[in-house]
């Protein structure tokens, strides 16, 4: 509730005190926010408030998984029922809870989160840090904020996760259509992430078949240890990449909570890919699918990435061509 209170009001005065970058930015959040009207996700009344809240103080969002399990460890809230990670508006305490799991053998991986949903029971701010971001980066954010506020399903992490991000990403790559700079690297964005998934599910097929073995603690985190090495050191060096996007995957001390905390919000998308093929690409008929019949694909092995050892087979993406 301190978050709450500490909102500042979008006044036209407020507004004329922010400096031409952050008013730009504002530009591109309101932009947001119709573009999710548009798409049949609904008026929301969040993201149009202030907090003064820097990127140090973002939300630090928790995984936790066995070490020698590919499966998350989940809590139970009220209202969303079981989630695959808890969130923190204390960064102290988000690495104090992960620490001391990590003590008991459980893989922890912490990232931040400068923005956050709370399905529209309340008016969420947008921390100004956001409105320094580029403004594809700005729109992608807030439209996958906005899909959790519209579809919702309790207890399913990774269908709302992946959902949110197929809709904002193909509702960027709609937005930005028309504007050359701004279109480009959302594409590059997209197929980075793209490429991204299928190197996780590759990655996941191999951890699965590893931890299948039934290995002691210590020899399957040795054998881990190199097939983490190998994706690192030479799988992503292999790969195409457009952006800088994931580029820390190559030095970032690898787990199974860090795989777990990636693919929950890539592991439905081929699946989203044909839908809004056979849908001949209408994103606002998605939505509308989506909404009527929330939780569709929620079958997170049939609808990943097959792991193929190289570079995805997905559904092209039609703007591109």
């Amino acid at each position: 509730m301190r978050v709450l209170r500490a909102r500042e009001a979008l006044t036209p005065e407020r507004i004329a005190q922010l400096p031409p970058e952050e008013q730009r930015g504002l530009a591109a959040l309101k932009q947001a926010l119709a573009l999710g009207e548009s798409l049949g996700l609904g008026h929301s009344t969040s993201y149009r408030h202030l907090i003064e809240r820097s990127e140090d103080e973002s939300i630090r969002v928790v995984v936790v998984a066995p070490a020698q399990r590919l499966e998350p460890v989940t809590w139970w809230f009220p209202i969303v029922g079981r989630v695959a990670y808890r969130g923190y508006f204390d960064p102290t305490r988000a690495q104090n809870f992960a620490q001391g799991l990590a003590r008991q053998g459980f893989d922890t991986y912490v990232r931040p989160a400068l923005l956050y949903s709370t399905l529209g029971w309340f008016d969420d701010p947008v921390p100004r840090a956001l409105l320094r971001w580029p403004p594809a980066a700005i729109v992608v954010t807030i439209v996958h904020e906005l899909v959790h506020e519209a579809i919702f399903v309790k207890n399913d992490t990774a269908y709302n996760e992946a959902l949110a991000t197929f809709i904002a990403h193909h509702a960027a790559l709609e937005h930005f259509a028309e504007q050359p700079l701004q279109i480009e690297s959302v594409r590059d964005g997209f197929a980075d992430q793209r490429l991204f998934a299928q190197l996780l599910a590759d990655l996941s097929s191999e951890l699965n078949a590893l931890y299948e073995r039934e290995l002691s603690a210590e020899d399957a985190r040795s054998a881990r240890e190199i097939i983490f090495q190998r994706y690192q050191q030479g799988r992503y060096p292999s790969l195409r990449w457009q952006t800088l996007r994931y580029e820390g995957f190559q030095g970032i001390a690898l787990s199974n909570a860090y795989v777990l905390a990636n693919r929950t919000y890539l592991g439905n998308l081929p699946c989203f890919e044909r839908e809004l093929a056979e849908l001949e690409g209408d994103l606002r008929a998605f939505v509308r699918e989506h909404k009527t019949q929330p939780g569709r694909h929620t079958d997170a092995q049939e609808c990943a990435p097959s792991a193929t050892g190289g570079e995805p087979q997905w559904v092209a993406d039609p703007s591109s061509s």
